[in-house]
């Protein structure tokens, strides 16, 4: 299986001439999208969900309700899945973790429904949250930037999450320097190996 980021939180994988998107969003590059089978959504904020373009592909979507609203238009195209579903979406086996995003500030409560998503037993994307699969995983998808959470926070989720690997998602607001650092930190402290993978670049998980 072959992992492809992209812009912030947008990832591709790859298995068996099959192409899964996950939260395709408005900073993610037009290539991202280009032969998607299937895309699967945490949550409806415009980093995670770009509408128009998701809704200009004729592929089905995996996501919460929040998210299903906001794609009425596609009508049985949109799957809504919640928290301990398991299900198959264009070849990969995926299950749903969590149900909500994290609190930004305590007097907002919590944003929007936000679920993760476990695909083939291997790749763990929490959306915007730190709700941790049940059980040990090859890549752990690290959100490294955001005013949800600061440095510890993500620290700990990196430590806690039983992964073989790690990488950074969700940076989109970090300079080199932000990036440099959360690498350092989080590969010194998280204790696994640290993939700090720019637009375009992809690993092998094979």
């Amino acid at each position: 299986m072959k992992l492809t980021k992209f812009a912030h939180a947008c990832v591709r994988l790859e298995k068996d001439g099959r192409v899964l998107l996950v939260d395709p969003g408005s900073f993610s590059e037009d290539a991202a999208f280009e032969k998607a089978d299937a895309i699967l959504v945490t949550h409806e904020h415009q980093d995670h969900l770009d509408v128009d373009r998701v809704s200009a592909l004729d592929v089905p979507v995996y996501t919460n309700a929040g998210v299903a609203a906001q794609l009425t238009a596609l009508g049985d195209r949109v799957h809504v899945v919640e928290g301990g579903q398991s299900f198959e979406a264009a070849g990969f086996s995926i299950s749903a973790y969590g149900k909500d995003h994290a609190v930004i500030l305590p007097e907002l409560g919590v944003p929007c429904e936000n679920i993760g998503f476990l695909i083939e037993d291997a790749v763990y994307h929490p959306g915007d949250s730190f709700t941790q699969p049940d059980r040990e995983v090859h890549t752990n998808l690290v959100p490294i930037s955001g005013p949800w959470f600061s440095l510890a926070p993500a620290v700990e989720y990196a430590r806690s999450v039983k992964a073989q690997q790690t990488v950074g998602i969700h940076n989109a607001l970090l300079s080199e320097v932000g990036l440099g650092m959360m690498k350092h930190w989080i590969t010194e402290a998280g204790g696994r190996p640290y993939h700090g993978l720019t637009s375009g670049q992809s690993l092998d998980l094979s």
